[in-house]
């Protein structure tokens, strides 16, 4: 805030200094070199600011790349998570329902985790009385083995 107003009053005062040299300068063909002058200082006044930020540039570019690659890994971890975790949930919600289409209804949880930044299931979590057949389903059609398999019965 205070850098804005010392840049403010800068450009107020190269403003009451470029009217007054204005006001001072005689009539006629001289007033306009110091009208283009006064026009150019007052106009270097105004992108001073721009100026500083070039020449600061590691000073404030550097704390913002920082602050925005954290942000990136920050956001890219909750959005891998919660990607992983929906799928989870459908997954789950589709071993229900195959199990309920074969007759074996169990609640299902599955545990995702990220191979080459794709999650897939490695592990699920059955509760209900096992079913052979619905094992040897989801080790075919999901990929998981029956030894990733926990049946909780009850």
């Amino acid at each position: 805030m205070a850098a804005l107003r010392q840049w403010l009053l800068g450009v107020i005062a190269c403003a009451m200094l470029v009217s007054l040299a204005d006001q001072l300068c005689p009539k006629g063909t001289a007033r306009l070199p110091v009208r283009f002058a006064g026009g150019l200082l007052l106009l270097l006044a105004m992108l001073r600011p721009v100026g500083l930020a070039e020449a600061a540039d590691g000073a404030w570019a550097d704390g913002y790349r920082e602050a925005v690659s954290q942000l990136e890994i920050e956001l890219g971890g909750a959005w891998e998570s919660s990607f992983s975790d929906g799928i989870a949930e459908r997954l789950a919600a589709y071993i229900e329902d195959k199990a309920e289409g074969m007759g074996a209804p169990v609640r299902a949880e599955v545990t995702m985790e990220t191979r080459g930044g794709t999650p897939v299931p490695e592990r699920v979590t059955l509760y209900g009385a096992y079913d052979g057949a619905l094992s040897a389903w989801i080790a075919g059609e999901l990929g998981v083995a029956k030894e990733r398999q926990q049946w909780i019965d009850g």
